[in-house]
Order: C-alpha cells, then structure tokens, then sequence
C-alpha cells in the first residue's frame, strides 16, 4: 500500500503544477525552466554525494557501472526484439492510416521530460558532440557531488531522504507545469494505433529485458524491473530509485539510462534509414520526444515526428508510475 501511495503523491505534485499553469497562475516558462533546473541540479548532487559518503556503495562502483551497461545494452536490444515482433501489425495499421499527416508542424517544446529546460528546436540547431553537453554537465554534477561525499562524509543530523523527497516532488510539480505551458496535443496521435505500438514495444521489450539481469547481477524481480523502467530518462529513474531507498541501483539506473540516450545517438541514423523508422524511435525510448527528436527527423523523415514525439511522450509519463511501482515488488 505504501508503493501505491508514493505514486500517488509523486502524480499529485505532476497533477497539481500542470492544473496550476493551465489556471494561468504558474510563473513564465523561462522561470519555470530555471526552477526546474534547480530542483534536478540539487537532486543529482546530493545523489552523488550520498554516493561518496557512503563507502560500501563507493566500493561497489565498478560493480554499478557493468550492471547499467548491462542494462543499457539489454533494454535497446529487448526494444529493436519487440518491435520486430510487432513490425507486421505496425505496416498494417499503417496501411489504414497517414502517421505522417501532420509533416511539417511544429511539435512544440518537447525537452521538459528527457532533459528538462531545452526545446527540440534549440536541439535541432546543435551540431556533433554539442548532443552530449547536457548530459555531461548532469553527469559532472553528480561528480561534484561525489567528491564532496568522500571530502565530507555525511553527518548524522543531515537527512538526505527527506532532502531528495522535497526536491523531487518539486522537479515533478515544475514538470507537469512545463507540460502545461507546452500546450501539447496528443489526442489525433493517440488514434492511431500505429503510433501506439511503438511504446507499447518499446516498454514491453526494455522491462523484459530486465528478466536476464536477475541471474546475472543476482537481482530481485522488483530491482532488475524498475532499472529497465526508466526507458532513457536518466534525469529521474536514477533519482526515483534512490530515493526508494536503494541508492545503489540508482546510480546504476542514472548511468544505464545516460548510457542507453549514448546508444540511441549511435543507432538511430542507421535503423533511421533502414526503413523500419519505428526502430529508431524505439531505441530512444523516453528521449523521442526531446534529445534525440531532431536526428529520427532527419534520418527518417519529418512524416515521423508525431509518431516520436508521441512515443516518447508516453513513455515519459510511465516512468513516475512504474519505477516505484516495480520497485516495490
């Protein structure tokens, strides 16, 4: 009972800032992008300091960082499996609907769930390694945050828990604020089933995936599962488990999701042009929608961003529901 509550409260605070900002009393976007930033700033250094102030997880870090590579690589290959499986009933629904009818419209700020504060646009503007610049400052962040752990040790009177809980329900009320102010429609996407399949797949196969971590990492049901449940979004798996109370496996789910956004850069301009473009969506998994939006455009055509950023869209949302949901099994 106690899991379901957590969910409960983490869609509350979701709920409430996307009712707020829809009531017209929510701040500017620019300040609510701002805010938003300082919540996930706060929440990835005290995770990497709760990391080095703890020695036992510090002797486990090269244990956590096989384990999320493991996974990165298990959850995009249980992906590209689903959606093989499921190819024939995606040409099929294909062949009854348009998924590219609404080539050439602009999607809107897509960046508040993968990588909260960028759009899709400005994203589509960058060049080379300028793709990896947000998530090598998160990752530094979490760095700093580690170096300060094995500097300072953690003091009794300090209490991390109640720390990360207030600033993730506050990441979570600023994201369903930007959801709001993004003014985004996904009711014509979510009639086609074409569409719907993808996500489908693509959460299908990353969880399942998580079954070949439990004897390889000696896992238990709950842990292996909500690790492949962040679906890329490293930004927030990593810190939904740890503040569940494993700060182990959270370090693991924020490098297995920043590993699997790396993969999804490699891939995607190769699975884009192999004309199975529901591939490349899959494989960025919750970053469709955002980080990895502008390259499924360019390597398969702008008749498929609807679907991705649908895709990406629904994945998002599952990640607060089904992380501690699995977690708790």
């Amino acid at each position: 009972m106690s899991g379901l509550l957590e969910i409960l409260v983490l869609l509350a605070f979701i709920a409430g800032g996307y009712v707020l900002a829809r009531l017209g009393a929510a701040p500017k976007p620019r300040l609510t992008d701002l805010l938003l930033k300082a919540a996930l700033w706060a929440l990835l250094l005290v995770m990497g300091y709760r990391i080095g102030s703890e020695r036992s997880l510090v002797d486990r870090l090269g244990e956590l960082g096989l384990l999320a590579l493991a996974s990165a690589l298990l959850a995009v290959a249980g992906t590209l499996m689903a959606l093989f499986l499921i190819e024939p009933l995606i040409r099929k629904s294909r062949a009854g609907a348009r998924i590219g009818h609404a080539e050439g419209q602009e999607t809107g700020d897509g960046a508040m769930m993968g990588d909260p504060g960028e759009s899709a646009r400005r994203r589509r503007r960058g060049k080379g390694l300028g793709h990896f610049k947000a998530p090598l400052l998160l990752l530094g962040l979490v760095a700093a945050g580690f170096a300060i752990g094995l500097a300072l040790p953690c003091p009794d009177w300090l209490d991390l828990d109640s720390i990360c809980g207030w600033a993730l329900k506050a990441l979570l009320f600023f994201i369903g604020m930007q959801f709001a102010q993004a003014k985004i429609s996904l009711r014509e996407s979510l009639l086609d089933p074409a569409i719907l399949l993808i996500p489908f797949a693509t959460a299908l196969g990353s969880l399942a995936s998580g079954l070949l971590l439990m004897p390889l990492f000696h896992l238990r049901l709950g842990a292996a599962l909500s690790l492949q449940a962040g679906f890329g979004w490293y930004s927030l798996s990593g810190i939904l488990i740890s503040g569940l109370g494993d700060p182990g496996l959270g370090s693991a789910s924020f490098l297995s999701n920043m590993a699997r956004e790396s993969l999804a850069f490699v891939l995607i301009p190769f699975l884009g042009a192999s004309g199975r473009p529901w591939l490349a969506i899959g494989t960025g998994g919750a970053t469709a929608m955002d980080v990895t939006l502008p390259i499924v455009e360019q390597c398969a055509g702008p008749g498929w961003v609807p679907a991705s950023f649908t895709s990406g869209a629904i994945l998002s949302i599952l990640v607060p529901i089904l992380v501690p949901a699995l977690f708790a099994l």
